[in-house]
Parts: C-alpha cells; structure tokens; sequence
C-alpha cells in the first residue's frame, strides 16, 4: 500500500489545486482585485504552515529524542525547502495573476505543466531515468498544453 500512496496524495493535490484555481478565478469574476487577491491567498496559505509548524513543535517532531531520524540529518539542507516556499509563494502570486487575467483553462494547463520542468531537473540534479511510457506522456502532455492555448484551429 505505502508504494502506491503517492497516487492519493498526487490526486488529492489535483482535487485542491483545482479547487484553489477555480475559486481565484471565481472570486476575480466578481471583482476581487488581482493583487489584493493574491496577497489574501498567500496569507492565508502561511497561516496554515504556521498552524502545521505549531502542531509538530508541540508533538516534538523537531526534537531529536522524539524525531531520531534528525539525528543524522544536515541541517543546512532545510534551506532547500525554505528556497520551495519562496518559490511557491511566487509561484502562487504568477498563477493568481494569470487565472485572474486570462482563460483559467490554458493559464493552469501552462501553469501545472511543472512535470516537464521537474523531471528535466530530476534527471540532471539527482539522476533519475524516464520510461519510454513516461517519456510519451510527457510529449503528450505538452502537446497537448500547446493546443490548449493556442487559439481555435477552426
């Protein structure tokens, strides 16, 4: 069971991201102003990273006794997700300002494409290999984000 998880937690992630997207274009359709848009959602998105960071300081889960697995653990390597909310934070801001301003469906589809840019990075930085499978997915995959935003064909 545990080798497939991450297909819920990957469709979960779908189901809320969607929801996040639809709901900003929702509220821009009816007046909420981009920037002031953008900034309610990115408070509101470290609202819930401090209500997280709060639960897991009172169940210990930085401490070392009650976490062994910190015990071997670089620290240094808790900038790299300090780097990743930066970057989801603009990121968040970039797909706010598109979905309010444009069609949501291509400004997503563009937006959410990120698995080309993850699996180049992957494949460079911590070599990790494609299947042939995984390959023609990908190539489909942004084929089909081209002819989702181009303009009709007819």
């Amino acid at each position: 069971m545990h080798s497939t998880l991450w297909v819920l937690y990957a469709f979960g992630a779908f189901l809320m991201f969607g929801l996040t997207n639809f709901l900003l274009k929702y509220a821009s359709s009816k007046g909420v102003p981009p920037l002031e848009g953008a900034a309610i959602l990115l408070l509101s998105t470290g609202l819930v990273g401090v209500a997280v960071t709060l639960l897991m300081i009172v169940k210990g889960a930085f401490s070392p006794v009650a976490n062994p697995r910190l015990l071997n653990l670089d620290y240094r390597y808790f900038v790299v997700p300090i780097v990743a909310g930066v970057s989801l934070a603009i990121g968040m801001y970039f797909l706010k300002m598109a979905v309010t301003l444009g069609k949501a469906a291509p400004a997503t589809a563009i937006a959410l494409s990120n698995a080309l840019l993850v699996a180049l990075l992957s494949w460079l930085i911590l070599g990790e290999t494609l299947t042939l499978s995984e390959i023609v997915g990908i190539a489909l995959y942004a084929i089909a984000i081209v002819f989702l935003t181009l303009k009709p064909l007819g």
